[in-house]
C-alpha cells in the first residue's frame, strides 16, 4: 500500500525487495536494484565489479532519485540463471550518505515500489545457524602479534576505507560497534577482549556486514598502526 512503510522503519536496518523493476547504473555499469536498507542495495549487474570499487550509485522512479556514492562490500555470480538463462553478477553497495538514501528509500515506499522483505528474517536464521557451526569450528579470535599476514589487497581497502569514514563519524562508529555488540551477544560468537581497538575492529566489522573476518580487520589494523618514536 502506497504510503504505508515509514521511514523510521527505514532507518531500522530492516530489508525491502522492489516490488517493480528499478534499474539504474554504479559507476558505468547497468545495474538492477533487487533490494535496498538504510546502509545500501543489491544491485544484479552482467560485468563483474571489483570488491572494494568506489563510484556512483545511480537510480531514479518518478519523483525518487538516487545519486550517491558507495562502494563494493561483496560480489558473487549468481548460482542459477534468470528465466532468458542469463547469469547475473550479485553484489552488495554500501552507500555513504545514509540519511540522503533513506529519503529517497521513503519516497520509493509511497509510490508502492518497495515492500517488505518477509522471507530476509528465514534467511537471518539460516545464517545464523550457519554462524554457531562456524564458531564451533574455530577458535576464539585474539590478538595477533604478527600484523605482515599476507591480507587481500581488495580487503584491506574496503577496511581501511571503512576506518576512516567512521573515524570521522564518531556518532555512526558507535551505532555500529553497538550493533556488532548486540549481534554478538545474540550469536554468542566468542571474541577475545585483547584485541586491541576492540570497538574500532567491531564497528568496523559490521559496517561492512561481517564479510571481512575480525582476525583481517585485526591485521590491517596492525599493519597501519603508527608506533610512538
Amino acid at each position: 500500500m502506497s504510503g504505508s512503510i515509514e521511514i523510521k522503519d527505514l532507518r531500522s536496518g530492516e530489508r525491502f525487495v522492489v516490488a517493480e523493476g528499478l534499474f539504474g547504473t554504479f559507476g558505468a555499469a547497468d545495474c538492477k536494484i533487487l533490494n535496498v536498507a538504510e546502509q545500501g542495495a543489491q544491485i544484479a549487474h552482467t560485468q563483474p565489479i571489483r570488491i572494494a570499487a568506489r563510484a556512483r550509485l545511480w537510480f531514479k522512479r518518478g519523483e525518487a532519485s538516487a545519486n550517491v556514492h558507495g562502494f563494493v562490500v561483496w560480489s558473487h555470480l549468481s548460482k542459477t540463471p534468470d528465466e532468458s538463462g542469463a547469469y547475473f553478477y550479485h553484489s552488495g553497495v554500501r552507500v555513504e550518505d545514509a540519511n540522503a538514501f533513506a529519503a529517497v528509500l521513503q519516497s520509493l515506499a509511497d509510490q508502492g515500489v518497495l515492500r517488505r522483505d518477509h522471507e530476509s528474517l528465514e534467511r537471518k536464521k539460516e545464517r545464523l545457524a550457519q554462524r554457531e557451526q562456524e564458531r564451533k569450528a574455530r577458535p576464539v579470535v585474539k590478538f595477533l602479534h604478527n600484523p605482515d599476514l599476507e591480507v587481500p589487497n581488495d580487503q584491506a581497502l574496503l577496511v581501511q576505507h571503512a576506518r576512516e569514514r567512521l573515524r570521522l563519524n564518531p556518532e555512526e562508529a558507535q551505532k555500529w560497534y553497538n550493533r556488532a555488540r548486540f549481534a554478538v551477544a545474540e550469536d554468542g560468537a566468542p571474541v577475545s577482549e585483547q584485541i586491541r581497538n576492540r570497538e574500532d575492529v567491531m564497528a568496523v566489522w559490521e559496517y561492512l556486514e561481517r564479510t571481512v573476518s575480525l582476525s583481517t580487520i585485526v591485521r590491517v589494523f596492525e599493519r597501519n598502526r603508527i608506533v610512538p618514536s
